[in-house]
């Protein structure tokens, strides 16, 4: 929105310039980009007297034209004859400047004869687009030797504002203005809606019926009689033009004038041209035709509302003009349409129809329907002033404008909100230069909302006029007092320290897309997968229910890419198909490629013992103590490289290998290893952050390694547990560095060979105490399991 200073002056008079207005609106919420000056290229114009013009010794075309200027006489070559002697004309002396032109004016022969400088059309000034003849002043008040730019008023400085969808007051002169004086302090100034009227009554000649009240639920009709078609004032030419839009005639600029200054759209219809008496607002058939404005045929859909004479359509309603009722030069009388047509109609038309206008612009965020009245009358009063034309009697209308809202607004409430003491009074007075009436009712003030404040909903709608009125500068720094701790929830607390703990142990997060081919469901057997209606990718029509597919794809997309070595990790959700669904919080993670970078390093390829050494320092960070691993899962993992993890005696994820042929399917060449756990079963077997550092033990170990012979089945991990357990307070360290199978043993049995550190806190450990350690750890896994130590 394009608002021109002096215009807004009209309304809210004041002394500020452009750029100190613009530094007390911003803060308050106007959002205003920047302060143009349309007419800055304009100097050294004045007016002058024609005193002659003869033809051209040299051209058919051209004439040449002796002016007087304040100062003397010129002569001047021009290339259109539309001035005659006694005109006054706008006149560009060598050495001014016209908009444009990017240099300034010079002497110069044309076809012979002397030219010093030129007669101005309004287009050269700028002032419109019309460049068929000289701009005549006659009628200006102005007088020989007068400079243009300032007897015009184009010393104009216009406040460009963007206008928020929410505020669609602000799509009018007299809106801005109202927030310009509420600003300031100065009065605001009502827009003169007075009209003269004859006889004649409009109901005599029009009447108007709204089929569809919910589509427009007001419509009010002027007529105005023998209009004359001739340029509106220049004033108003060089106003529209500064707001952006372009002058066409004096019935024309009438209605974007008033919808400039109120904000109210109007269409104009050659009365002449209706059928009938009657104007009938009512939704289109499907299938029906009009040709608007612009010359295109429209295909209309029942979602269209028609403006219709007593025979046809002759506008899409809010959104432009149909040709059979235009407004042309044969038109002389004139009828006004100022009606009030809800948001979503005009906006599902002007979308489908790619026709974005004005009208339709405004109509789309709301506008005032108790403006309708106000602004027909002064559009009517305009178009009678600049035309000639006679305004008939009264109006035609149907339907009335809605009830306005009362919303009311707790002083104590506004108080608490905004953090600085907001009185009833206070509230009110801000109100009251809004335009807004209040009432106090108890200890609240119920206000009644006008209808330009379309985005005044609620209580927290009215406290934010407030603080916008007063200034953001009365809200303090200090904290607001609160009954609420705030901070992170404890579920994402626990996954930021999920995802901490995984960084930490070399891996980088990836977050791919919560969705599942079919495929990627086959490789679990799930049944229980969600659909979704409107997948981003036709393939992936359901969401996930485990993280392992998106991680493989990950892993396989680094890969094709260049990308030898991965580990990545992710914490999000999966979904199950439930009453109606449940969402379970889960860490996954994936290792590919090899262990070692440069030649200092043997490089060997990442396997699931690389994958258990990333769940213990993930478990190691958590503080989780009691778990361990069992038998090998179901699904796409290898079945003698994969196992569950049980956290506090419950399942609680699982660990492997991708199976080489399941691998191969996705593309993924070599080894790949998967972790998942649930966020659930791992918060609750943590117990608390990981331990802190130690002071390194002063007392040296005593170290033993031991073998035992234990059946083929008999799982590695559960043997090392028993171990741990055997071993006590003593047991420092321990680890299983051999698994041994082949001759001397027996058949169906194998080696598992572990590594003991054994020591005492407080005392250098003699042989006796480690070997009554060593006993017990013998003895347990022969009860255990049937082990045998081996001893050589």
């Amino acid at each position: 929105m394009r608002v021109p200073l002096s215009w807004l002056r009209e309304f809210a008079p004041m002394d500020l310039g452009a750029e100190e207005l613009a530094e007390i609106l911003i803060p308050r919420g106007v959002l205003i980009e920047g302060v143009e000056h349309p007419w800055e290229g304009l100097e050294g114009v004045v007016v002058v007297r024609v005193l002659e013009v003869r033809d051209h010794p040299d051209s058919d075309k051209l004439c040449v034209a002796r002016i007087q200027h304040g100062s003397g006489e010129a002569e001047l070559v021009v290339g259109v004859r539309n001035m005659a002697p006694g005109d006054l004309v706008p006149w560009a002396p060598p050495g001014a400047r016209v908009p444009v032109l990017p240099e300034p004016l010079t002497t110069r022969r044309v076809r012979g004869v002397e030219s010093n400088g030129m007669l101005c059309s309004p287009r050269e000034l700028a002032i419109s687009q019309d460049h068929l003849g000289i701009l005549i002043l006659n009628e200006a008040g102005l007088g020989v030797g007068d400079d243009l730019k300032q007897g015009l008023g184009l010393d104009e400085a216009v406040l460009d504002i963007e206008v928020e969808p929410n505020r669609p007051d602000f799509l009018s002169i007299f809106g801005v203005a109202r927030e310009a004086a509420a600003a300031t302090g100065v009065k605001l100034m009502p827009v003169d809606t007075s009209v003269e009227e004859v006889p004649e009554l409009v109901a005599d000649v029009v009447s108007v019926r709204i089929d569809d009240l919910d589509a427009c639920p007001r419509y009010v009709a002027r007529a105005v009689r023998g209009v004359a078609h001739r340029p509106s004032p220049l004033g108003v030419q060089a106003r529209l033009t500064a707001s952006g839009i372009r002058p066409i005639d004096a019935v024309i600029d009438a209605t974007n004038y008033t919808m400039l200054e109120i904000g109210q759209p109007l269409h104009a219809f050659d009365l002449r041209r209706l059928a009938g008496s009657g104007i009938v607002v009512r939704r289109a058939s499907d299938g029906e035709r009009l040709i608007t404005l612009d010359d295109v045929e429209r295909t209309l859909t029942s979602n269209d509302l028609l403006i219709c004479d007593t025979e046809k359509p002759v506008a899409l309603a809010g959104v432009m003009g149909g040709q059979t009722s235009e407004v042309s030069a044969e038109t002389t009388d004139v009828l006004l349409e100022s009606a009030y047509f809800t948001r979503s109609g005009v906006l599902l038309t002007a979308r489908r129809l790619d026709l974005h206008t004005e009208a339709s612009h405004r109509f789309e965020r709301g506008t005032d329907p108790e403006a309708c009245p106000g602004a027909a009358a002064r559009c009517a009063a305009l178009m009678a002033r600049w035309t000639g034309g006679q305004v008939m009697r009264g109006v035609a209308e149907a339907g009335r404008a809605p009830e306005r809202r009362w919303v009311a607004l707790r002083p104590a409430r506004t108080t608490a909100l905004l953090g600085y003491p907001v009185s009833g009074e206070a509230a009110a007075s801000v109100f009251a230069s809004l335009g807004m009436r209040s009432r106090p009712e108890g200890d609240r003030l119920e206000v009644k909302i006008p209808g330009f404040r379309t985005d005044i909903e609620r209580e927290v709608d009215l406290i934010e006029e407030v603080v916008r009125i007063q200034g953001y500068d009365h809200v303090g720094s200090t904290m607001p007092r609160s009954r609420h701790p705030g901070g992170v929830p404890d579920p994402y607390a626990f996954a930021r320290r999920v995802k901490g703990a995984l960084a930490k142990a070399g891996l980088r997060e990836v977050r791919p897309v919560p969705f599942d081919a079919a495929s990627d469901l086959a490789l679990f057997g799930d049944t229980d997968a969600i659909p979704v209606t409107n997948p981003l990718r036709a393939e992936e029509g359901f969401l996930r229910t485990r993280l392992t597919p998106g991680l493989l794809h990950a892993v396989a997309l680094n890969q094709s890419r260049g990308v030898d070595t991965v580990r990545i990790f992710e914490v999000g959700t999966t979904f199950r198909l439930a009453d109606p669904f449940v969402e379970i919080r889960k860490a996954g993670f994936a290792l590919c490629g090899s262990d070692g970078e440069g030649w200092w390093s043997e490089r060997r390829a990442l396997d699931v013992l690389d994958a258990k050494g990333v769940l213990e320092s993930l478990l190691d960070d958590l503080g989780v103590a009691d778990w361990s691993l069992t038998d090998a899962p179901d699904g796409p993992f290898h079945p003698g490289r994969s196992a569950r993890i049980v956290i506090d005696g419950s399942h609680a994820g699982v660990l492997g290998e991708i199976h080489p042929r399941v691998a191969e399917g996705l593309d993924i060449t070599g080894r790949v290893a998967v972790g998942v756990l649930g966020l659930r079963a791992l918060e609750g077997g943590a117990r608390g952050p990981s331990a802190p550092a130690v002071v390194p033990p002063r007392f040296p170990p005593v170290h033993r390694d031991l073998a035992f012979i234990v059946a083929d089945a008999t799982p590695a991990g559960a043997v090392h547990e028993a171990l741990r357990r055997a071993g006590g307070t003593l047991l420092a360290s321990s680890s299983l560095f051999d698994v041994y199978v082949g001759d001397p043993l027996p058949s169906g049995t194998k080696s598992l060979a572990f590594s003991l550190d054994l020591r005492a806190p407080d005392r250098t450990l003699r042989d006796e105490e480690a070997q009554e350690a060593v006993d017990r750890i013998v003895e347990e896994l022969g009860r255990a399991f049937g082990a045998k130590l081996r001893t050589g």
